[in-house]
């Protein structure tokens, strides 16, 4: 476990060494959400080079010259990731003319890792609604954002949050009961902190608010997403927004036959693709270097991976359905 501590310690900060790209943006926000106990919602957002650089004292500098509106896309981390984890879908969004927002889900990130809050998935698609009120509040954010062209992308723990945002409603007593199955244990016992059953456990169903769904978000997109075991096979959700859950049958960490596929038989909307080549779950967060060759890294890819292609067929995929579905 120290071993994978000190990996995710390597990864965050590699995360946040600059990645240039002449055309994008970049600027970071604080936002605390007080009706959640001063939670605090740490927020970076890339934007296109049409759009000013960011001045002192405002998100953006007032331009009388740019009068165009821009879809806004909002991004989830996975577990134990962070707000730079999908850094390079943003940046390639940005590079197409999407304004794109990630933010950091108190509790659950790398350099802030509370068990608890490892298993509070209610307060993820609250993150993001709330950031997204921020966003909309903001005078001059809001005068560059398509109101109309709002969509959201998550990794994992991340794409649940995507489809929690969409609709699907997560049965928590059903999440509880599959703690004790051999796929539950199997599932929930993750890399990033270990056995979750026992923290499942504990959790208050009657905490979790009753709608989560946000309907100001038009599109979603969900890789590889989790905690597909807190749904019933059995129900169909009445989701009409377009759905796009992207995933890999390599995947042995969210198994795409209790997850991926379970979601898209659930939401009749959703189009499900299926990576090349087969590819592990990590294979959408950055690359990271190993400085000791024989040291496995849990995220690393089977051989013949290209991760960097991997990202640009992703990234065109949901370039592709953006333009289609805003």
């Amino acid at each position: 476990m120290r071993r994978i501590v000190h990996l995710l310690i390597l990864f965050f900060i590699s995360s946040l060494l600059p990645a240039q790209i002449k055309n994008v943006h970049q600027m970071s926000k604080e936002y605390v959400d007080n009706s959640r106990g001063h939670r605090l919602v740490l927020t970076e957002i890339w934007y296109p080079k049409e759009l000013p650089a960011e001045e002192k004292n405002s998100a953006f500098a007032v331009s009388k010259a740019v009068t165009q509106k821009y879809p806004l896309v909002l991004l989830s981390h996975g577990t134990g990731g962070n707000r730079f984890s999908l850094m390079w879908l943003a940046k390639i969004l940005a590079g197409e003319g999407f304004i794109v927002t990630s933010v950091d889900h108190f509790g659950n990130t790398t350099d802030n890792r509370i068990p608890e809050y490892f298993v509070r998935y209610w307060e993820r698609p609250l993150d993001i609604s709330f950031v997204l009120d921020q966003l909309l509040k903001d005078p001059d954010l809001s005068a560059k954002i398509n109101h109309d062209k709002l969509a959201v992308v998550g990794f994992s723990l991340g794409g649940y949050t995507s489809l929690a945002l969409a609709g699907a409603k997560l049965d928590c007593s059903l999440l509880k009961k599959a703690t004790k199955s051999k796929q539950g244990k199997r599932e929930l016992n993750i890399p990033e902190i270990g056995d979750l059953t026992q923290l499942i456990d504990h959790i208050d169903c009657k905490e979790i608010p009753e709608k989560l769904k946000d309907d100001r978000i038009k599109a979603f997109v969900a890789l590889s997403p989790a905690l597909g075991l807190g749904f019933t096979p059995k129900l169909q959700y009445t989701i009409e927004s377009p759905v796009l859950i992207i995933a890999s049958r390599g995947d042995s960490i969210t198994p795409i036959k209790t997850n991926a596929m379970k979601y898209h038989r659930l939401i009749p909307s959703s189009k499900i693709k299926m990576l090349n080549g087969n590819p592990g779950h990590y294979v959408f967060l950055p690359k990271i270097k190993k400085y000791n060759p024989d040291e496995t890294v849990f995220f690393e890819d089977p051989p013949g991976i290209d991760r960097t292609l991997i990202h640009q067929e992703t990234g065109r995929m949901i370039i592709e359905f953006l333009n289609n579905s805003l």
